[in-house]
């Protein structure tokens, strides 16, 4: 009889407390073939295997959204007692209360699509509970396909804002890990250096960019705006474009030119993905100061509008 050995699934950890008792995680599944005892963890919503973060494929296919990408989503809590999963198995972290919608500054959950309002709507407790509530959205909120003003939430519940489609999970889960971005505390590889340059505004502001391995900087007058990964390759692209074209009337791509450069996350990239992403870098410069960096123009594409400069690579 050939030996029995423990197959572990990514980062989870299994430890015999004895030589024949093992202590698993609930969401765990055992399951035995061949001498092997495979371990695998459940979905979130029902007991099989999850093969995408925290859900199995028909609970993944059951909340895919149109024009979303996993960029498109940020929060800025880092627990809470129940959470939120995405079409790609991410949690994210439920508090009393949590505030949904577009708005990057007012609300603790972040839906950069387009059908979100900035600020969509609510969940809080309620008694021993969950309840969630429509801020005035103008596409509305959606519990089991229901809309709703207001209304309890049920363990596994499917929620949908707009487009944009999530599960309730009424217990703590650990939280999805950031695609990209800024909030490093220690020197390491994200701080060197890839890729620098500059533009020179028209009203003469000198603007200095500063690429990392994950996300980059934007320098103007004494103020800095950081950006995340895929926010800083926007730039670079629409930079690297400008300084190619001899002609500035030239140097506009189009969004599938620009998507076709981009490490989106999702094999449906479009148009408004593009867009949502043009938007979220012109909010965050204009923090700066820096108006009108990225022009756009109907039925053409997106340009850079200062003169490029200069670029080094170290």
């Amino acid at each position: 009889m050939p030996p029995t050995r423990f197959v572990q699934p990514r980062s989870m950890s299994v430890r015999p407390r004895h030589n024949d008792e093992i202590a698993l995680p609930a969401r765990w599944r055992v399951a035995h073939d061949a001498g092997t005892i495979a371990v695998m963890a459940r979905c979130a919503l029902c007991t099989l295997p999850a093969n995408q973060g925290y859900l199995c494929d028909a609970h993944r296919k059951a909340i895919l959204s149109p024009g979303l990408t996993s960029e498109q989503i940020s929060s800025r809590r880092s627990d809470g007692a129940a959470a939120l999963v995405d079409p790609w198995g991410n949690a994210w972290p439920i508090g009393d209360p949590t505030v949904i919608g577009r708005s990057l500054g007012e609300c603790d959950l972040t839906l950069l699509h387009s059908s979100i309002s900035l600020q969509h709507a609510a969940i809080e407790r309620d008694g021993d509970g969950w309840r969630i509530t429509d801020k005035g959205s103008r596409n509305g909120t959606f519990v089991d396909s229901a809309r709703v003003e207001s209304a309890r939430l049920a363990d596994g519940a499917r929620l949908r804002l707009g487009e944009v489609a999530l599960f309730f999970v009424d217990r703590q889960l650990s939280r999805a890990e950031q695609p990209s971005g800024p909030g490093r505390t220690a020197p390491s590889r994200r701080d060197q250096l890839i890729f620098t340059a500059a533009l020179r505004a028209a009203n003469g502001a000198r603007i200095e960019l500063s690429q990392r391995v994950e996300g980059g900087i934007v320098r103007v007058a004494g103020a800095a705006v950081d950006l995340g990964r895929l926010e800083f390759r926007l730039l670079q692209v629409l930079t690297e474009a400008r300084r190619e074209s001899a002609d500035p009337d030239h140097a506009y791509l189009s969004w599938s030119r620009v998507a076709d450069q981009l490490d989106f996350r999702s094999y449906e990239a479009d148009s408004e993905n593009v867009r949502e992403l043009v938007r979220r870098v012109r909010r965050k410069l204009q923090q700066a100061g820096i108006e009108e960096l990225i022009e756009s123009k109907h039925g053409v594409g997106y340009r850079i509008s200062a003169a490029y400069e200069a670029q080094e690579s170290p």
